[in-house]
């Protein structure tokens, strides 16, 4: 039987990101052909603000992964981020249509529709809904309503919602860099479908994902996304913080917080000591490091 490739692009404020692999139908296991990563550009706090340059670097990480994996990559499923990604809950009502009074999946896809019906402010769109409850006749928390009798059919749903401008130059970045979108998935759903198991989502969990310049935040209950959101404050203020705090340039403070950072508070003023590329070494203090990360920290978590 015939593999599927299936091709990821992820596509972040500090790198860029493309993994290509194929799934065999009968197992259904992956198995990774190709995995590439290239410095960001045009991307802001997770939004893609200059496609153009955006387009420049996927081509740049295209052409890599088509050298390591000796095919053409034709079409993505792409993330996307940025703090404009909002969710806004919503309420469909329709008729049941049959006569019988047997509901299916027509009236399923009728109701989902309808609940898509609500106003938006200017300027944005949907981009998914997940459905979080059915009620038939008044009957609340029905999850799977095809089959049941009934004459009216209800759904609550959760829509996540974006910028327009943003998503079309993230689509416009991706598609002339020669790749078609098979799908576009919020970083926050991206995440928790890479961590979580079905058992995690039935019992309650929160997902938190640090990028560098926006934290990812999806919450599920009973197996249904209840919350996400985008905040845009990242790993990357932590390294602005340390480059004022000792000061030093951006790449120094990155390879300082990535060294020797820790949340956990350091007794004494222990010194440590960084070399620059020019070969002048630069001195600083482990606890004053601390401080910063475990003072960030705080604020992202709160």
């Amino acid at each position: 039987m015939k593999p599927h490739i299936i091709a990821g692009l992820d596509i972040g404020t500090y790198s860029i990101k493309m993994m290509v692999a194929k799934s065999q139908d009968t197992s259904g296991d992956l198995e990774v052909l190709g995995l590439a990563e290239q410095s960001s550009g045009g991307v802001r706090k997770g939004a893609v603000v200059s496609p153009e340059e955006t387009t420049r670097q996927i081509l740049f990480l295209k052409q890599k992964i088509e050298q390591m994996i000796s095919f053409r990559v034709r079409e993505v499923s792409v993330t996307i981020g940025g703090s404009h990604l909002f969710v806004a809950p919503s309420h469909g009502i329709v008729a049941v249509s049959r006569a019988d009074g047997n509901i299916s999946q027509e009236d399923v896809e009728r109701v989902l529709q309808a609940a898509q019906a609500f106003s938006l402010r200017s300027n944005t769109e949907i981009l998914d809904i997940f459905p979080q409850q059915f009620i038939v006749d008044g009957a609340t928390n029905v999850k799977e309503p095809v089959g049941m009798r009934g004459v009216r059919l209800e759904s609550d749903v959760l829509a996540i919602c974006g910028f327009t401008p943003y998503i079309k130059n993230l689509t416009d970045a991706v598609l002339a860099a020669d790749l078609e979108i098979s799908d576009i998935v919020p970083s926050p759903l991206a995440s928790s479908q890479a961590v979580l198991t079905s058992q995690d989502k039935e019992l309650g969990v929160a997902v938190i994902d640090i990028g560098a310049g926006t934290t990812g935040l999806a919450v599920y209950s009973e197996e249904d996304l209840i919350h996400a959101a985008v905040f845009p404050i990242g790993s990357d203020n932590i390294t602005n913080d340390i480059a004022i705090g000792v000061r030093c340039d951006h790449d120094l403070a990155e390879r300082i917080k990535t060294e020797f950072g820790s949340c956990m508070g350091s007794k004494g003023r222990k010194m440590e000591k960084v070399q620059r590329p020019d070969g002048e070494t630069v001195s600083f203090s482990l606890s004053f490091v601390t401080h910063i990360l475990e003072a960030r920290m705080k604020e992202i978590f709160q």
